[in-house]
C-alpha cells in the first residue's frame, strides 16, 4: 500500500500543496513549526478521519482561510493511492475529505464543522472510510504508551483494529453510544428519584443488550489481536533489546471469561456481569465492566514494564509494539501499512534507531518520516531514500 500523490488546501499552515510521493522511504526535514508533522497528520486523518493532534476538526483549517461568496472556510485533503486487491493485484484508490466550518443563516461562523467524504469519487460515510488506507503512526508521545493511562492503550488497539475490520469500527461506535446512554440513565437514577427495581431492570435492559452484543465483538477482536501482537513482538523486542527477556502481553479484561471463550460466551458473560453489578454501577453513576474499562499489560520476565521498567526498557518495548502492529497489519491483509514516523529518531538511542531504520528498509514498505535535521541518520541510509526540505508550509 502506498500513496502516490497528496493534495492539501488550507490544511494547517499549507495553503496549497501538490506533493508526489515515491515508493520506499521519504524523509521530510526542516525546522520546528515548518509543517513536517502536518503532512503525517494529513495522511493519518485520511486513513482514520481523526487527528492525532487536534481536539476539534476546525483546528485543521488554515487560520488565514476565509470564506468567499457565501462559502465558509474549509480544508480539503486528497490522496491518490494504490493498494493490494484481494486477488493480489494492485488497485487504485482515491480518497477526498473536506472539512468545512458551519455557519448560521446570517453567515456567522459556528464552532462546529461538517465533513464530506468521497472514496473513488463516490460519497461515503466516515465509518466507511476507516480501513481503506491503513497506517501506523509513531510519535514521541507514543513513548508514553506503556506508562500512560489505560485509555491510551485502548485507543491504540481501537485505531489498529478499526483499520483492519469494518465490523469492529461499527461495533465500537455502537458500544460507545450505548455506554454514554447507560451512564446517563444511571446518573439520573443516582441523583434523582429511583424507579422500582423491576422498572429499573426494564429500562436498562436495552442498553445492557447493546453493551453485551457489541462488547463481545470488541472483546473477542482485542483478545485475538493481543495474542498475535505477543507472538510478533517477542522476536522484534529480542532483537531491539539484545537480551533474551521473556515478553508477555496480556489483555486485562474487566469481564471475567475463560481465554478460550468464543463471542457467544463473551456476550453471555458481559450480560451476566452487567446485571449482577447494577447496584455498584448505580452508586458510581457509571458502567464499571466492559471493554471501555480494560487495559493491556506488558511484562518482561514477569515484571510489569509500564510500572517498574526503566526508561530504556519502556522505549524498547514501545518500539517493538509499534513494529509488531505493522507486522500484524501486513500479515492479516497481505499488504504493508504506511509507516508514519514523526521525529521519533530523536527519542531513540543509536541501537534502537538502527533497528528501526533496518525494519523500514523492506520491499513494499512506504514510510513517511520527519526530522529536524539529518544528523541522526547514517550517510549510507540517506543515499537510499527520498528527501524533501519543509519550510513555512512548503515542501521543497
Amino acid at each position: 500500500m502506498q500513496i502516490t500523490h497528496l493534495s492539501l488546501r488550507n490544511f494547517r499552515n499549507y495553503r496549497e500543496l501538490e506533493l508526489a510521493l515515491a515508493p520506499g522511504t521519504t524523509l521530510f526535514y526542516g525546522p520546528n513549526a515548518a509543517g513536517k508533522t502536518s503532512l503525517l497528520e494529513a495522511v493519518f486523518y485520511l486513513a482514520t478521519t481523526r487527528s492525532p493532534r487536534a481536539s476539534a476538526d476546525r483546528e485543521l483549517i488554515n487560520w488565514e482561510a476565509s470564506g468567499d461568496l457565501g462559502i465558509a472556510p474549509f480544508t480539503r485533503l486528497v490522496a491518490q493511492a494504490t493498494r493490494r486487491a484481494p486477488a493480489g493485484q494492485p488497485e487504485p484508490l482515491l480518497i477526498e475529505l473536506v472539512v468545512q466550518r458551519r455557519q448560521d443563516a446570517a453567515g456567522t461562523l459556528l464552532p462546529t464543522t461538517q465533513k464530506t467524504i468521497r472514496i473513488n469519487r463516490r460519497p461515503r460515510r466516515a465509518i466507511d472510510l476507516v480501513g481503506q488506507l491503513r497506517v501506523v503512526l509513531f510519535t514521541p508521545l507514543d513513548i508514553e504508551l506503556l506508562t500512560g493511562p489505560p485509555a491510551d492503550r485502548r485507543h491504540w488497539l481501537d485505531v489498529m483494529l478499526s483499520q483492519l475490520d469494518g465490523r469492529y469500527v461499527r461495533a465500537l461506535a455502537e458500544y460507545q453510544k450505548a455506554v454514554l446512554q447507560r451512564n446517563a440513565l444511571l446518573r439520573s437514577w443516582r441523583d434523582g428519584p429511583r424507579p422500582r427495581p423491576d422498572e429499573m431492570r426494564r429500562q436498562i435492559s436495552y442498553w445492557d443488550e447493546q453493551l453485551a452484543t457489541h462488547g463481545a465483538t470488541i472483546l473477542a477482536a482485542r483478545r485475538a489481536a493481543i495474542q498475535e501482537l505477543a507472538a510478533l513482538g517477542a522476536p522484534i523486542h529480542r532483537d531491539i533489546a539484545g537480551v533474551p527477556h521473556t515478553l508477555r502481553i496480556d489483555y486485562a479484561a474487566t469481564v471475567a471469561a475463560p481465554p478460550q471463550a468464543d463471542r457467544a460466551a463473551l456476550q453471555e458473560s458481559i450480560a451476566r456481569q452487567l446485571q449482577s453489578g447494577l447496584r455498584d454501577d448505580l452508586d458510581r453513576g457509571q458502567t464499571l465492566v466492559g471493554p471501555h474499562r480494560d487495559d493491556v499489560i506488558c511484562s518482561l520476565d514477569g515484571v510489569d514494564i509500564g510500572v517498574y521498567g526503566s526508561r530504556g526498557q519502556q522505549r524498547s518495548l514501545t518500539l517493538a509494539l509499534k513494529l509488531a502492529e505493522a507486522e500484524l497489519m501486513r500479515a492479516r491483509t497481505g499488504d504493508a501499512p504506511i509507516l508514519l514516523l514523526d521525529d521519533i529518531l530523536s527519542e531513540l538511542d543509536a541501537a534502537r534507531r538502527a533497528h528501526l531504520l533496518q525494519f523500514i528498509d523492506r520491499p513494499g514498505q512506504q514510510t513517511l518520516m520527519t526530522a529536524t535535521d539529518l544528523a541522526d541518520f547514517d550517510p549510507s541510509f540517506l543515499t537510499q531514500i527520498n528527501r524533501a526540505r519543509v519550510e513555512h508550509g512548503r515542501v521543497l
